[in-house]
């Protein structure tokens, strides 16, 4: 295996597809940079033209202060529902800033349907005349006749027409976190833009001020309507209330329910004390009832006798009598006149105490009688002040009742009146909901177009385009450009790169016999030490030149080559490419001179088809007439010992192929070669077409050398590469420079 042949494009370790190599993004723009700066130029000069040829347009901005409604706070509910009530109430404004109603009365107001501005533009006769209506031609397009409208339906129309334009020009924005809200409008009349955001201002402040003074008047009608039924309600209520105190002949209820019901309560006690002292009295008669014969002293058991009063008191004086007796007892005799007379007291006593019993037995069924009889009137007397009380009591709740519905008729007809008062007194002062902060002011320049800000987007809008195409175009160009594409596209050694050369009139270039010193021959003497070295051990004497496609320049690179190997061996150049041949004609030589078809066919001797070239010490055997089966001749036995036969003669053979792409020839030629050298054309040649190419060779076990990039011009690589590549000629220098 030739130690240069690198691996096969199959075995060939692949970039990882997520990297993205900005130098090679760099490169592609570099490499277009002129036609990026021309389109850039070309969008900015068309921009620039637009721009200057729209009509500018003007922007006013006023501003306004929207007056909060604060809320009555009375509790931590409303508290928290400020900012919530706020934010509703400021959002509302907004959307009535945008309002088509707000709209039209602007419009109305400025008479903006009479407004030049507004006004729809005639068109000349000069502008449209070339214009056909294609609807018109259609057999279904026929319109009905316009309809006649009125001057004020016409008026009605534009005024609609423009409220809507109003509406949607006009930007409302408001500032976050505040109550201040910026009004902006767009017109090409910069008058007009300042009337028409100072009139929006002024109508809405205007309009709820007369949507509150509507409601206000509304509130007074209704109000004033309530109020008239409230006062006749109140009038028959007083009048049922009168009535009721003369039907019942009243004329003040104040204490009397109290002093009723405190007398009732003072007879319901003595009734209570009669039965308990009637009960007391029958109990005591009951006890005396049975006792009629009884003595003195069996009525002295009785409870009621013994607690009397004047029982009591003769009772002690009994007692005192007796004491006096057996005191006197002890020291007088029976017949002592103190004696007698103390006696003659006890007697007394005895006599006064059984003559009150029997007075106290005897009075106790009068005082039953009396106790019953007190008990029977004060029970009538309670029970007829309970039905006067009861009787009074229902009189009572109803002149209540008529006495309340009079003091609330009274209450509400003074609320509906004092309320009506407030809002005559108070409804023409109401305090505007918003206020002008800043007045629109007639704009000094336009607003757009922006010039200098549309030119230079543009500029760099199209530089992005243009660095966006080209990076595209890089991306998509999938050509072979520069020595580093063919380790890294083909992964194959490079052999050498072959400057471009200028062609002359005849669409020539110096060859390398032509000129030694040049770039050109400097390049092709690389690849002849590339083909040298890669075979020190082992020289490869059959070289075969191919391509991917016809055109690239491997019949000149395997003329050059063979003229630059023949400085140092004995080298024959073969035209093998069989199809399209062009060696004789490079060589000066007729197009039926004799050539390899001859030799290997044997109806022509080997110096007849061999022309030695004396000036570059070079042979030369062209393809010679072509043949109608050039694959089979290639491929025949007589082929294979014509290039032995060749082989022993010449030490180097240098073979013109035909393309890999086009035919199979260059397959079967690589199989009796010892080297193959694909020539690759620089921003020409596809790279998965030359590795197609290459793989076709490789896979075959063909001894594939290495990539000759031909027609590389070092200098416009090296303004999109930097200075990496150089002219294999910039090395030389004259003999006057010190080395």
């Amino acid at each position: 295996m030739n130690p240069l042949a690198q691996q096969s494009p199959q075995q060939a370790t692949q970039m990882d597809d997520d990297f993205i190599d900005l130098g090679r993004l760099f490169r592609a723009v570099m490499r277009y940079k002129w036609a990026i700066l021309s389109l850039a130029f070309a969008i900015t000069l068309a921009t620039g033209l637009i721009v200057s040829s729209m009509e500018p347009v003007y922007q006013a901005s006023a501003s306004i202060v929207l007056e909060s409604e604060q809320a009555n706070v009375v509790n931590v509910e409303e508290v928290y529902s400020l900012g919530t009530g706020n934010y509703n109430y400021t959002q509302t404004q907004f959307e009535i800033l945008k309002s088509r109603s707000l709209a039209e009365r602007v419009v109305r107001k400025l008479q903006l349907h009479k407004h030049p501005t507004f006004l729809p533009k005639e068109k000349d006769e000069e502008e449209h005349w070339y214009s056909i209506d294609l609807k018109s031609l259609l057999p279904a397009s026929k319109k009905e006749p316009p309809v006649q409208l009125t001057e004020e339906e016409k008026d009605e129309q534009a005024i609609q027409a423009i409220t809507g334009a109003v509406a949607g020009g006009l930007k409302v924005s408001p500032v976050q976190y505040s109550f201040i809200v910026y009004l902006s409008y767009e017109s090409t009349n910069r008058q007009l833009a300042a009337e028409i955001v100072n009139a929006v201002a002024e109508e809405f402040i205007n309009s709820n001020l007369e949507n509150r003074l509507s409601g206000t008047l509304q509130a007074t009608d209704w109000l004033s309507e309530r109020l008239g039924d409230l006062k006749l309600t109140l009038r028959e209520s007083e009048l049922a209330l009168q009535d009721f105190r003369e039907q019942e002949g009243l004329v003040s209820v104040e204490g009397v329910t109290g002093l009723g019901g405190n007398e009732l309560k003072i007879l319901s006690q003595r009734l209570e004390d009669a039965h308990k002292t009637r009960i007391e009295a029958q109990n005591i008669k009951e006890d005396v009832q049975g006792m009629t014969n009884a003595s003195t002293e069996q009525l002295m058991t009785v409870p009621a006798v013994l607690q009397h009063q004047g029982i009591r008191d003769i009772k002690r004086e009994q007692s005192m009598a007796e004491r006096k007796v057996a005191e006197l007892g002890k020291r007088y005799g029976l017949k002592h006149p103190k004696m007698i007379s103390v006696q003659s007291e006890l007697a007394t006593a005895n006599e006064e105490l059984a003559s009150e019993v029997r007075k106290v037995v005897s009075g106790i069924s009068r005082e039953y009688d009396i106790a019953l009889r007190n008990e029977q009137q004060l029970q009538a007397t309670w029970e007829a002040s309970k039905t006067e009380v009861q009787d009074f009591n229902r009189k009572e709740f109803q002149l209540l009742e008529l006495q309340r519905d009079v003091q609330t008729n009274r209450e509400l007809h003074d609320i509906f009146f004092t309320r009506i008062k407030n809002v005559s007194e108070t409804g023409g002062f109401e305090k505007p909901h918003a206020r002008i902060l800043d007045r629109a002011m007639v704009p000094a320049a336009p607003f757009k177009p922006n010039k200098k800000l549309s030119v230079t987007l543009a500029f760099i809008l199209g530089m992005m385009l243009g660095c966006g195409v080209a990076i595209l175009l890089d991306i998509l160009d999938n050509t072979i450009k520069t020595p580093d594409d063919v380790q890294d596209k083909l992964h194959s050694s490079l052999l050498g790169a072959l400057p471009k050369i200028k062609l002359d009139k005849n669409g020539e270039f110096e060859q390398f016999w032509q000129n030694p010193q040049s770039h050109y021959a400097e390049a092709i003497r690389t690849v002849r030490t590339g083909v040298v070295l890669s075979g020190l051990d082992n020289p490869a004497k059959i070289i075969v030149v191919t391509s991917t496609v016809p055109g690239e320049g491997k019949s000149t690179i395997a003329l050059n080559l063979g003229a630059a190997l023949a400085q140092m061996e004995n080298t024959l150049v073969i035209g093998g490419d069989l199809r399209r041949p062009s060696l004789a004609k490079r060589c000066g030589l007729t197009p039926n001179h004799p050539g390899l078809t001859h030799f290997v066919s044997g109806t022509a001797k080997l110096e007849d088809c061999i022309e030695q070239l004396e000036a570059l010490n070079m042979h030369v055997m062209p393809a010679g007439i072509i043949p109608p089966n050039p694959l089979e001749m290639i491929s025949s036995k007589k082929f294979v010992q014509a290039l032995k036969f060749l082989r022993e003669r010449f030490d180097r053979i240098v073979i013109d192929s035909a393309p890999v792409q086009a035919v199979s020839d260059a397959l079967i030629l690589a199989s009796n070669a010892d080297s193959v050298i694909y020539v690759v054309k620089a921003d020409s040649t596809s790279a998965t077409q030359a590795q197609k190419g290459i793989a076709s060779i490789v896979g075959s076990n063909e001894p594939l050398t290495g990539i000759v990039l031909n027609q590389f011009d070092a200098k416009k690589s090296g303004s999109y590469y930097g200075s990496k590549y150089y002219q294999y000629g910039d090395y030389y220098q004259s003999n006057d420079t010190p080395t």
